[in-house]
């Protein structure tokens, strides 16, 4: 039956639809439910789609969320006015302004770039750690003269990214002329804070004894010079006893060095915004930077982008300087603004990405304080900001009572033998456990086993899964009418009701495996690294060998796939180091192999039908090996890109993550992070791998460069003269204040426990082949026992009900009858030159005899195409020194090396496919070069009408850009312009 809640604080929200409104709306409490039908209320109110903005933070709940409000308003609005609704994500939003209004927004920062309407935006952050990956190669060549050394520490191209992304979503953004001022006080940190933090954790410990132990403070500093190497670090400064000198405070915040860092971090944060403006790109964090930047510097975007109405979804999502941006948008009505913010703190669970929980935790605190701020030079904010209803929602149509009990204990346990958690707080914000109105009580356990180790982890979870779907009258699943409440149904546990939940998806992976080994269902949807797989270990393979038919690395696993063995493969191995450089068949390797090569070869410039080849060979025509596919052809869609550079971005990122399901059966378990569960519910959660080291995470402190608005930004090392030896020393300063600021609570680990348990539904089990605190814990605190000795039969399914993977088709293949021709074969085709005899005397056009001019050449354009991408490459010729010193001269924003092309030719029917040696882009034009070796230039005139070929080329790609083409004789060192 149906459980009758007293009051029901859904109907209050739903009824109050003017002034200010903070919705505290825990798990499973029907939040959505609650949006869609206050919009309808609002809409009752002869309120106008166009006027009421809703935001959510993901595509699919925004597009579920306008369907359910089509499905609801259809019959009194016209279906077209409410698709054009706004509702929608917040970068759907900022992007809106942006092609309306914001082409200009990068002026504010001093940067001259546009933002076109048709901007290509990044979604995929593997995709971005990639783009910044070029970026900042390009960016430390250009600038290795201003920064030096700095170059030598800051070698991780994805934390500085992090931090740019850090600083951005604070509001904190660069100036071609400097940092504002209070950006520059956010970089060099909080002084008031660091010292009352320093004090506090720095008061005198009496220990059991009687006597004064090692304070916290003391125990930190201890632990963070431990193993460190400094120049001037002197322990007698600053150790007192069993305490810290407070007198060692303002020396040990002041760093002479942070001014470097400061600017350094200004010039590559404005840089790669200019770098990405110039290809008509732009990441989730700049959209949102740019929409706040008109809104905050032009009053008509203001106005045309204010609603009567605005309601926000998973507010404990958001960042500060999206507070901002909602409050710039919010009209005055009735001195006040009708805006509506619905989250929950306890599933504040992205911190890693920049939320901030306090924007609900601190909510009446944060409007007063950022109108404030955003009022400093002009009024923006003109309504009143002072009162708000809090609204909390107390009633759960998710989970049984049990659970919802258990869930409360998840917020309250300590992760680490010493931790404090400050429960009188979390009494304060969640006073009583949800209240549950579906009745699930005699229909609902929750149970903690502890494996004997991780393998033995996998063996009892798919032992339980058995018990569950086998023991059909033990475990029994109810279902409910949606509307009403009352019971549907009443049916055995099937394998679709079980979800497993883990912290890492590695270890969802390898129960993904274990599964299929046992013939248990299971289905994997989350991360994976895609090109560590063996479908992408020999997809790259292939490729290199494309390249280089004499590639050890990519021969090795091809042989070892094939079946070769250790020996067999180390013959081979060592045929191929003493091939000749100028061979061009390996006569020796496997016919097939070598049959196979050459089929793929056919695809050099069509990539794509190249790598559905190799992958068809190994029948992997699965979800992996279609997302590999869908990978790469959005790769070379989003720019003009060569065989050498995609083989570079795959082998580098290799740990690259790229979202995926594995697994097609229709009745199977899923397995996935407990992150990618969040918003989600199940009927039995088993919730995974709550191990040592793992939940709560291990958290490292290995990067080089520093930020939080305490500390500030702060360098750990930089190079230094010790007893006369130059060296790269750890910076105890930035040591010491990073321990003194650092949290040391596991808040956030709590918070993600709460959300796996909060998904189930009736039946909850915790496991652990190694157990964390948080495990011995929660089962200590709820007074549940751990069970070692669970046994139970692994059944496999005899039949599976799977969903055959579709394979991917891809666009008719090139027609075979059309002939590839190279840019080469033209200059004897034009009529021009028919006549006239090409010099092909090697003696006078190389500087080799002819026996060695192939391995010559390609020793060459080789070492050219490795110092093109910072790689390092023998420099043992006149010809590569001057290659070497002629890139480093470039100054471009960008070079690319060894671009393949394909191109029809009109005239002829045929194609004409061509690598570029070299491009060089830059702000007003792009030049292209060709390197040649002859040793004169008896041939110009030819290379000229080759060249004009490659410009035709890029003209297609580049309409609105100034074309150069140059040829780069380096064995004369001397460099012809092509008109």
């Amino acid at each position: 039956m149906a459980l009758k809640p007293l009051k029901n604080p859904q109907d209050e929200l739903i009824n109050s639809i003017d002034g200010i409104h903070l919705v505290d709306a825990g798990a499973g409490t029907g939040k959505t439910y609650s949006i869609v039908k206050r919009y309808e209320k609002i809409v009752s109110s002869s309120v106008k789609p166009e006027d009421i903005l809703l935001i959510t933070f993901t595509k699919n709940a925004a597009d579920q969320m306008k369907e359910k409000v089509i499905s609801k308003l259809s019959s009194e609005i016209s279906v077209t006015k409410l698709l054009e609704a706004p509702i929608m994500t917040f970068h759907a939003f900022c992007s809106r302004i942006l092609k309306k209004s914001g082409s200009d927004a990068p002026s504010y920062l001093g940067i001259s770039e546009y933002i076109s309407p048709d901007f290509n935006l990044i979604e995929n952050p593997s995709v971005e750690s990639e783009v910044f990956r070029k970026f900042y190669l390009n960016f430390s060549n250009a600038n290795r003269e201003k920064f030096g050394d700095l170059f030598y520490i800051l070698d991780d191209h994805d934390l500085i990214l992090t931090i740019i992304k850090k600083l951005c979503s604070l509001g904190v953004f660069p100036h071609a002329e400097g940092w504002s001022e209070d950006d520059l006080n956010t970089l060099k940190g909080n002084y008031d804070e660091f010292c009352e933090k320093f004090d506090k954790q720095n008061v005198t410990v009496i220990g059991k004894s009687g006597k004064p132990v090692n304070n916290k403070l003391h125990k930190k500093f201890c632990s963070a010079v431990k193993d460190k190497l400094y120049t001037d670090y002197d322990k007698e400064i600053i150790f007192s006893e069993k305490s810290i000198d407070p007198g060692i405070r303002e020396e040990l915040f002041i760093d002479e060095g942070q001014e470097e860092y400061i600017e350094f971090i200004r010039v590559v944060y404005l840089s790669y915004i200019e770098y990405l403006l110039r290809r008509n790109m732009i990441n989730f964090d700049f959209i949102v930077m740019f929409a706040y930047i008109s809104l905050m510097n032009k009053p008509s975007v203001r106005n045309n982008n204010r609603f009567d109405y605005i309601m926000i979804d998973e507010f404990q999502d958001t960042d500060e300087i999206q507070f901002r941006l909602i409050m710039l948008i919010c009209n005055k009505m009735s001195g006040t603004a009708n805006l509506c913010v619905v989250g929950d703190w306890k599933q504040s669970i992205y911190g890693f990405r920049n939320s901030k929980i306090e924007n609900i935790t601190s909510f009446a605190e944060n409007l007063k304080y950022f109108k404030d701020e955003l009022n400093k030079d002009t009024e923006r904010v003109d309504y009143d900001v002072n009162k708000f209803k809090k609204i909390i929602f107390e009633n759960n149509y998710r989970s049984s009572g049990s659970i919802l009990n258990f869930s409360k204990f998840t917020l309250r346990i300590s992760a680490t033998a010493d931790e404090e958690v400050d429960t009188e707080n979390i009494d304060t914000n969640f006073k009583d456990a949800l209240k549950p109105q579906r009745d699930l009580q005699d229909l609902s356990e929750i149970k903690f086993y502890k494996a004997a180790d991780r393998k033995d982890e996998y063996r009892l979870i798919l032992s339980k899964i058995s018990e569950l779907v086998n023991e059909k009258d033990k475990y029994r699943i109810r279902e409910f009418d949606g509307r009403t409440g009352e019971v549907t149904d009443e049916r055995p546990v099937r394998y679709s009701d079980i979800c497993i939940l883990s912290r890492t998806k590695k270890f969802c992976l390898e129960l993904y495996r274990e599964g299929k080994k046992s013939g248990i269902p299971v289905n994997y949807k989350g991360g994976l690294e895609l090109f560590a797989s063996e479908q992408g270990i020999l997809t790259l393979a292939w490729l290199k060998l494309l390249i280089n038919d004499k590639d050890i690395f990519g021969w090795l696993p091809v042989l070892e796939k094939e079946g070769y063995t250790f020996n067999e493969i180390k013959h081979l191995r060592n045929k191929i180091l003493e091939a000749n450089p100028g061979e061009k068949n390996l006569s020796f390797m496997p016919e097939d192999l070598d049959k196979f090569l050459k089929r793929i070869r056919k695809y050099r410039s069509n990539i794509l039908f190249a790598v559905d080849e190799i992958l068809s060979r190994y029948k992997y025509n699965d979800d992996t090996g279609n997302k590999i596919i869908t990978v790469i052809k959005k790769r070379i869609e989003s720019e003009l890109i060569s065989l050498n550079e995609l083989v570079q971005i795959i082998d580098s990122s290799i740990d690259m993550e790229y979202d995926i399901e594995l697994g097609n059966t229709t009745d199977a378990v899923l397995t996935q992070t407990i992150h990618s569960s969040k918003g989600l519910e199940y009927p039995v959660v088993i919730l995974a791998n709550i191990n040592s080291r793992v939940f709560p995470g291990f958290k490292s402190d290995k990067g080089t460069l520093t930020f939080n608005t305490i500390a500030g930004l702060r360098g750990k090392k930089f190079f230094g003269k010790k007893n006369g030896i130059y060296f790269k020393f750890n910076n105890w300063k930035t040591d010491l204040v990073n321990a003194t600021v650092k949290k040391t609570d596991y808040d956030e680990d709590r918070r993600l426990l709460y959300v796996a348990v909060t998904r189930t539904k009736q039946y909850l089990y915790m496991t652990s082949g190694n157990p964390s605190a948080l495990f011995s814990n929660l089962a200590l605190e709820s007074g549940k026992d751990i069970i070692e000795d669970f046994s139970y039969e692994i059944k496999s399914l005899k039949e599976e009900k799977s969903v055959e993977t579709p394979k991917i088709k891809l666009e008719q293949k090139i027609n075979k009858s059309k002939k590839f021709i190279s840019p080469h074969s033209l200059m004897y085709e034009s009529e021009e030159y028919k006549n006239t005899n090409y010099n092909s005397d090697t003696e006078n056009s190389f500087t080799v005899s002819a026996k060695n001019r192939y391995a010559f050449g390609l020793k060459i354009h080789t070492a050219a195409h490795r110092i093109a991408n910072g790689m390092k490459a023998e420099k043992d010729t006149p010809e590569t020194e001057r290659i070497s010193k002629f890139i480093s001269g470039l100054n471009a924003d960008e070079i690319k090396s060894e671009v393949d092309f394909l191109m029809p030719d009109i005239e002829s029917g045929n194609i004409i496919r061509g690598t570029i040696d070299l491009i060089a882009f830059y702000k007003d034009r792009i030049e292209i070069f060709d390197y040649k070796t002859d040793k004169n230039k008896n041939n110009l005139e030819k290379y000229k009408m080759q060249l004009s070929v490659y410009k035709k080329a890029l003209k297609e790609i580049y309409k609105d850009k100034k074309l150069i083409a140059k040829i780069f004789f380096v064995s004369l060192d001397e460099i012809e312009e092509v008109a």
